[in-house]
């Protein structure tokens, strides 16, 4: 959630809307850093709703982010078309079925797509204005899948960053923000690095953590 809002960059006045909040966190770090946003957080898991709405209101942010509590599947029916310019977005990242199985149902809905696939999550796009960005982070294996889903739903990756566990080792996740009905021509940033060879944070790591150098 940290490194979704750290690669996540909004203008004054951007209308937000982040499907499966959880608890709210990436809402929240939204919020605080850019203060003139509007943010919508979707959550249909009531316990994790409860948690949210709890989170946004001892941040006292009930002015800023709207927390609905309902399955994403539904929201093209309360939102007209190109009602936001940001889609920022943690989706599930296993298919159902694979992986190792959680035992808790809010934890598994969060891992297994079991809720929605990629393409569930990519069809919001209908709420995004022209040129509204799509933001989220994806297991870096499962890239093929996604840049194949966002080119049927006519959102063209525009910017992307590998994440790295250590330099060295391959990457486990994808940053990638894309824009919809834009023209091709992708920029690749440096890849992130998380920790340093003795298991501690690297130095933007820990900017991102908001640490001291």
């Amino acid at each position: 959630s940290l490194l979704l809002a750290d690669f996540c960059l909004v203008k004054p006045w951007d209308r937000i809307l982040e499907p499966g909040t959880g608890t709210g966190v990436v809402s929240l770090l939204l919020a605080k850093k850019y203060p003139r946003s509007h943010i919508v957080a979707v959550e249909v898991q009531p316990a994790l709703a409860r948690l949210c709405s709890r989170n946004i209101a001892e941040n006292r942010f009930e002015d800023r982010i709207n927390l609905l509590e309902q399955d994403l599947r539904t929201l093209k029916a309360k939102f007209k078309p190109s009602a936001f310019d940001i889609i920022v977005a943690n989706p599930p990242y296993r298919k159902t079925g694979t992986g190792r199985q959680s035992p808790g149902t809010e934890r598994l809905s969060s891992r297994h797509d079991r809720l929605g696939d990629i393409s569930a999550w990519l069809g919001l796009e209908r709420l995004l204005k022209n040129k509204g960005r799509y933001v989220l982070i994806f297991p870096a294996d499962r890239l093929a899948d996604l840049m194949a889903a966002l080119h049927d739903r006519g959102l063209e990756p525009k910017l992307m960053r590998l994440v790295h566990p250590y330099t060295g080792k391959p990457a486990s996740l994808v940053l990638l923000e894309a824009v919809k009905s834009a023209g091709v021509g992708m920029r690749v940033l440096p890849p992130l690095v998380i920790h340093e060879p003795n298991g501690e944070y690297t130095a933007e790591m820990r900017e991102i953590y908001g640490q001291p150098r």
